[in-house]
């Protein structure tokens, strides 16, 4: 403000101090060629330095002086211009004058349409910007734009509601730490206390490095918010946080569709196919030990064509949920068929397949199932396989599981067969042969 004073000031003062100096210049005798063109360049100079009114100062304090110039015997008798030369003055001054006034008067009008343009865009960006945060305040998902200094200079209103966040925080444009740590304490996330730390930690070197990639957020009340971060060009940030509680849902529910048996819960065939041929690569490659189990419900038959297939569907529940508390954590149960299941044992032996499989078994027998108001023993036949250099896929370990299987059941049913390994097999088919 200071300078701008200034500047309407300086361009009149060195009109006067340029007029002056030809005065000066005039007494000592000396004299200096076209005195009008000096000032016109005062004049400029002032209208380019302080703006149109200056210009106007500086033409009337020059306009004063080319007076005395003309007239200056009569006004300053120390003057002794000669006529020509105060004609020169004046008629200079004269035929100059006009053309830069109305330079300077082009040049106001239009610095002022251009600040009267510049204004109006500034009232229609902000008009627009108004607009914009509006929009934004009235979505039903979260928005909070970061500046370069990952500081949120706006935050609408779903985010506040999602974080529980506070007018107080909010409104001081805080840095995106400070709301992560504002979730934290909130206990928003559904994070074990050991980990919410280093989990705080990744979400703000995620954001810091601009990563785009989308992040599902469990929340401690149950839902699930989709974060995406997206870099903004001058090194900002736009995050978004969309509920997609229900669309997470049914995609993990499809999922349990296709890939559970829908009677018992526990894996279908296709599905556990799949995790078979992951542990048939694993044996490959470490050569660990592998077992499976295949059993089946000795006479299920004659119980569906006895008492229905409810009755029937409760039966084989009830075995199941025998399986289910004899099977480890990383075994795998499967239903197969109809009455048909298999328990694949990741890192076991064969001998300790049959131990667990008998277990299994002797559980089973021991358990008897209540039908319609009578008690009813449900047995089990199980057959037992391992894995051997010799197998080529896990089609090969499930062909001998099953064989062990038939073997159990015309052994007279509710008992555990060993299906021996190929190579044994072989061995044992040598050992006769030379015998």
């Amino acid at each position: 403000m200071r300078w701008d004073r200034w500047r309407l000031a300086v361009g009149p003062l060195v009109t006067f101090v340029v007029a002056n100096g030809l005065i000066w210049f005039e007494r000592s005798g000396s004299g200096v060629p076209a005195p009008g063109v000096l000032l016109l360049l005062s004049v400029a100079f002032s209208a380019y330095v302080g703006g149109l009114w200056a210009g106007y100062l500086s033409a009337a304090v020059a306009l004063g002086y080319g007076v005395t110039f003309l007239f200056g015997s009569e006004i300053l008798p120390s003057l002794s211009f000669d006529r020509e030369a105060r004609l020169e003055i004046l008629l200079t001054f004269a035929l100059l004058a006009p053309p830069l006034i109305a330079a300077l008067k082009l040049r106001a009008e239009r610095t002022i349409a251009r600040e009267r343009q510049m204004r109006e865009q500034a009232e229609a960006d902000s008009r627009e910007l108004g607009v914009l945060r509006a929009a934004l305040d009235n979505v039903d998902y979260g928005v909070i734009l970061l500046d370069k200094d990952m500081r949120a200079r706006f935050i609408n209103r779903a985010s506040r509601r999602l974080w529980k966040m506070p007018a107080a925080l909010a409104d001081r444009i805080p840095s995106f730490e400070k709301l992560m740590r504002h979730a934290r304490n909130s206990s928003a996330y559904a994070v074990p206390p050991e980990e919410l730390d280093a989990f705080v930690e990744r979400r703000i070197a995620l954001v810091r490095a601009g990563d785009e990639t989308p992040i599902d957020l469990r929340l401690a009340d149950g839902r699930i918010i989709r974060f995406q971060c997206k870099a903004l060009p001058e090194g900002g940030r736009f995050l978004s946080y969309t509920d997609v509680t229900d669309l997470v849902r049914g995609a993990e529910e499809f999922e349990r569709l296709a890939t559970t048996d829908s009677l018992t819960g526990i894996c279908n065939r296709r599905h556990f196919l799949a995790l078979a041929d992951d542990q048939w690569r694993r044996f490959e490659r470490d050569r660990a030990p592998l077992a499976l189990l295949i059993f089946d419900i000795d006479l299920f038959k004659s119980i569906n064509d006895r008492f229905g297939h409810n009755i029937g569907d409760a039966v084989i529940n009830h075995v199941i949920d025998i399986c289910r508390k004899v099977a480890r954590r990383d075994d795998i149960l499967a239903r197969i068929g109809g009455e048909e299941f298999v328990l694949l044992l990741p890192a076991t032996t064969g001998e300790h397949a049959v131990e667990l499989a008998e277990k299994m078994r002797q559980r089973l027998d021991a358990a008897p199932i209540v039908i319609e108001g009578n008690s009813m023993t449900v047995t089990m036949s199980v057959g037992v396989a391992t894995a051997d250099d010799a197998m080529r896929s896990i089609g090969d370990l499930m062909k001998l599981a099953d064989q062990a299987l038939y073997d159990a059941k015309r052994g007279g049913r509710n008992r555990v067969r060993y299906g021996a390994p190929t190579q044994q097999r072989e061995r044992a088919a040598g050992t006769s042969a030379a015998a």
